[in-house]
């Protein structure tokens, strides 16, 4: 025999009516801020390159060392990505946010008070290490905090900051590039600073992930940190004791199956499942012909008439707001329609912007059309909508989910040096290939769809409507978890007290 409970909806979950959730979404908002860091960076270093006080300053970088200054927050990406998880699960997610934030802190006035480039480039290295550990321990901190009825839509803006954090860079690099100083540079990488800087004071403060300070036995400060932000006060909150009662069935599940190092968790099929979900999350949202257009987007600016830099600046930060509208709807729709749904909507939808994108790109290249001009670019601004839908919000969200709370860090980790590596491959692959062979590069990549599209059909799961312990049994053959809270069934009943509480029902099995 075996219980099973479930909430059934009492109303609509209106967390700003709610003191206790009120306090915990401002956290989890700091915790999203840390993603801003990265938008903000790959478009900032980009903007330096137009700027002639710092070409100046870094003495005149043949392209070579620009590919390196590019390159140097990737390649500290990978540093970081290969040891995050260990402070993350020895010290918690809370500490290894605030060594991240202040590493990116360090990394980004070492970039604005440099004297040339090999300090700047040494403080991109920083900068990139602290950026992989903020981005290792922020999503499993988000998910770990969050009440059930809201976590899915929190976890799922955690990617859309960067687009906040570009749209930011792009307009603030706008304004300083007027100025015929070496601050048109050193500003940007100030700010680049205060960012992390709030993050890493918030870290102070914000609640620790109840699911780590369970595994360190520290189970009554997990149900107290529970019972002040998920049951507002209410000690006897029947939601806090289910959730609870998930979080150490499922740990001692994981001590009896003893994930310890990566040999031992690779010797579980279920894991192996789960690491490849992550490699291929990495590599699909990386490579699927997105990136392209960023190096495609000028040269059809240029050739119907946009040639001068405000105009193109302009229209750039035109397709930053798009792209971040875009992602923002795709987070929303997280909880709706299911993650697996959005995924193949995702990928389905750049194949169809593909085909006439790739025909326009063809028509302007052999004769000069204006019309295939202007057709592609609406189709570059398509196949960025298709693809924010799904590959921005749900990039951590998702893999976040399916990872069970022993190897989560591990595998977000493994997701981020993989995705550091992709990028490292397209910097230096893209440009070369659109010289080389043109448009014939987007027919490459609708056969990468195609593959990508039968690939997520056959192996990703959905995890809509379950809470974090009940995904880590996702994959597996025994389900120990007998806890179960239907993520739309919690919802706060007297606001004026700050009561919290569940409609259960028990089901002999």
């Amino acid at each position: 025999m075996a219980n099973s409970a479930s909430g059934s909806p009492s109303g609509k979950l209106q967390w700003w009516r709610n003191s206790g959730l009120r306090r915990l979404v401002f956290w989890q908002t700091c915790i999203l801020v840390s993603q801003m860091v990265v938008g903000y960076d790959e478009v900032v270093v980009g903007s330096f390159q137009s700027m002639d006080n710092w070409v100046q300053d870094m003495s005149n970088p043949s392209d070579e060392i620009l590919g390196l200054i590019t390159a140097m927050v990737f390649i500290g990406g990978v540093i970081g990505a290969l040891v995050a998880s260990w402070p993350a699960d020895t010290f918690g997610r809370r500490s290894t946010l605030f060594a991240g934030s202040l590493l990116s802190v360090v990394g980004s006035i070492l970039q604005a008070a440099s004297p040339g480039r090999t300090e700047f480039i040494v403080g991109r290295l920083i900068l990139g290490i602290g950026i992989s550990f903020t981005t290792s321990a922020g999503p499993s901190l988000l998910n770990e905090v969050a009440h059930p009825s809201l976590r899915g839509g929190m976890a799922s803006m955690f990617n859309v900051l960067w687009y906040v954090g570009s749209i930011l860079a792009a307009w603030l690099c706008f304004g300083t590039g007027h100025l015929n100083t070496t601050w048109s540079w050193r500003i940007p990488s100030i700010v680049q600073a205060c960012i992390p800087c709030l993050v890493m004071v918030a870290s102070i403060f914000m609640p620790e992930s109840p699911r780590w300070l369970c595994s360190k036995g520290r189970v009554e400060e997990a149900r107290k940190m529970l019972v002040k932000y998920h049951a507002n006060g209410d000690n006897e909150s029947e939601l806090v004791a289910i959730e609870i009662q998930e979080i150490l069935s499922a740990l001692e599940y994981e001590r009896q199956v003893q994930v310890g190092s990566w040999a031992q968790a690779l010797k579980s099929k279920s894991n192996r499942k789960r690491f490849t979900i992550c490699v291929a999350v990495a590599v699909l949202t990386l490579w699927n012909g997105q990136g392209v257009i960023s190096y495609y987007f000028s040269p059809i600016l240029d050739s119907i008439g946009i040639t001068s830099t405000e105009q193109q600046t302009g229209i750039n930060g035109g397709m930053s707001i798009w792209n971040f509208l875009c992602s923002l709807v795709g987070a929303l729709l997280a909880d709706r329609v299911g993650r697996r749904t959005l995924w193949l909507a995702s990928f389905i939808g750049m194949i169809f912007a593909n085909v006439p994108l790739t025909i326009a790109s063809a028509m302007y290249s052999n004769h000069g059309s204006q019309a295939a001009a202007y057709t592609t670019v609406v189709f570059l601004f398509l196949y960025n909508a298709a693809f924010n839908v799904a590959c921005n919000p749900l990039l951590y969200c998702y893999t976040t989910e399916i990872l069970p709370f022993s190897i989560r860090t591990r595998g977000l980790a493994l997701q981020i040096l993989v995705s550091q590596v992709a990028l490292t491959v397209n910097q230096y692959v893209n440009p070369i290939a659109l010289a080389r062979i043109g448009y014939y590069y987007f027919i490459f990549y609708l056969g990468v769809l195609i593959l990508s599209t039968i690939f997520i059909y056959f192996v990703f799961p959905e995890t809509k409507g379950s809470t974090l312990e009940e995904l880590g049994m996702l994959f597996e053959d025994k389900h120990p978890i007998e806890g179960k809270i239907v993520e739309e069934g919690v919802a706060p009943v007297d606001d004026s007290k700050g009561k919290m509480s569940i409609s259960a029902e028990v089901t002999n099995v």
